[in-house]
């Protein structure tokens, strides 16, 4: 695996009132945005849809525009509810052939291919840690509370020189 690089977007969890996933999901598309199904993410240019709780997404957006919670909450409307979680999470993206082997030494889900591919996205326990996993393209995407960043970190590090 090579080693773990700290990635920095904007991020928003979007949640939709009650019966209104088709109005959030009609909102956000004008923005741009697809919004997948539960356990699946969506890759759109330098941005990430996933949902891994019913009726509630992450929109991960790496261009940390300026104005991306304010047009979130524009788009949004009365479709649903805005939070933003830019400070509250931290993001890493590993590559390479060993990542998927590294994490499994810390995760409790099966991470072969034909159990999670890409696409696929779930919180889970990762070293101990609360975590979100997203199967990307280009590798792996990391999530979690930026209270804990430091240990994950850590962890992310060992596993990499093991």
């Amino acid at each position: 695996m090579s080693a773990p690089e700290r990635v920095h977007f904007s991020i928003v969890q979007v949640a939709a009132w009650r019966g209104g996933d088709a109005a959030l999901a009609s909102r956000l598309q004008t923005l741009g945005w697809e919004l997948p199904t539960l356990g699946r993410a969506w890759f759109g240019e330098r941005r990430t849809a996933l949902c891994v709780q019913p009726h509630h997404w992450l929109l991960l957006d790496e261009t940390q525009h300026p104005d991306f919670v304010a047009r979130c909450r524009e788009g949004v409307a009365d479709a649903g509810a805005v939070a933003e979680l830019t400070a509250a999470r931290s993001a890493w993206r590993l590559r390479g052939e060993t990542a998927r082997r590294s994490l499994a030494a810390g995760c409790r889900l099966d991470l072969a291919p034909s159990a999670f591919a890409i696409g696929q996205a779930a919180a889970t326990t990762i070293a101990q840690v609360h975590a979100t996993l997203i199967a990307s393209p280009d590798g792996w995407l990391l999530l979690c509370s930026s209270s804990v960043t430091k240990h994950f970190e850590a962890w992310l590090e060992h596993v990499q020189a093991g």
